[in-house]
């Protein structure tokens, strides 16, 4: 698959640029600062979401230094259940149909740069380029409101149990985690 983009989008202290295999050890130091101990996954799981789908994968670095600030997980999947964690893909669905967000962290130090949100719309973007017109993710519980405020809604909020195979998804990412789409 080629690449979307091939530039690097200067955003005031940072830039977004697209993912490199250098990046896997900031992204693993990332993630440890923005989840518990339950949710990180390895470095062969960024690195087989990179082989898999390069246009989709982003990094916010810092100007002054490289610093890695925050990155974005993300490629086309199909509207069926959301994939498990830290568990590695031999091949993207034949048929995908919308764009799977599967991870978006931003360190704290960043945060309040609008740095998740420049990832999220330049991801996005590539998203839309390629025909893919649908989202989802799984949001944690403290995150709902932020992809609330992006357009996101859950999946099964109308009072129904969610279906048992979701719901047995969803609890491998913790209390309260929502499966969510637009």
């Amino acid at each position: 698959m080629r690449r979307l983009f091939s530039f690097s989008q200067v955003v005031m202290q940072y830039r977004v640029r697209p993912m490199l295999a250098s990046d896997v050890d900031g992204i693993l130091d990332a993630q440890t600062l923005a989840y518990p101990d339950f949710l990180l996954e390895s470095a062969e799981f960024f690195l087989n979401r990179l082989a898999l789908a390069p246009a989709y994968c982003w990094v916010a670095r810092a100007n002054a230094d490289d610093t890695l600030l925050g990155y974005l997980i993300s490629y086309p999947w199909d509207a069926g259940l959301p994939p498990a964690l830290d568990v590695a893909l031999a091949a993207l669905p034949p048929q995908a149909d919308h764009w799977f967000l599967h991870d978006c962290a931003v360190v704290p130090s960043a945060q309040g740069l609008r740095v998740g949100q420049t990832l999220l719309r330049t991801a996005a973007g590539g998203a839309m380029e390629s025909g893919l017109r649908r989202a989802s993710l799984v949001s944690l519980e403290t995150a709902v409101g932020y992809w609330l405020r992006h357009g996101y809604q859950p999946v099964g909020d109308d009072g129904e149990p969610l279906p048992a195979e979701l719901a047995e998804k969803l609890a491998g990412y913790g209390p309260q985690a929502s499966y969510m789409s637009r």
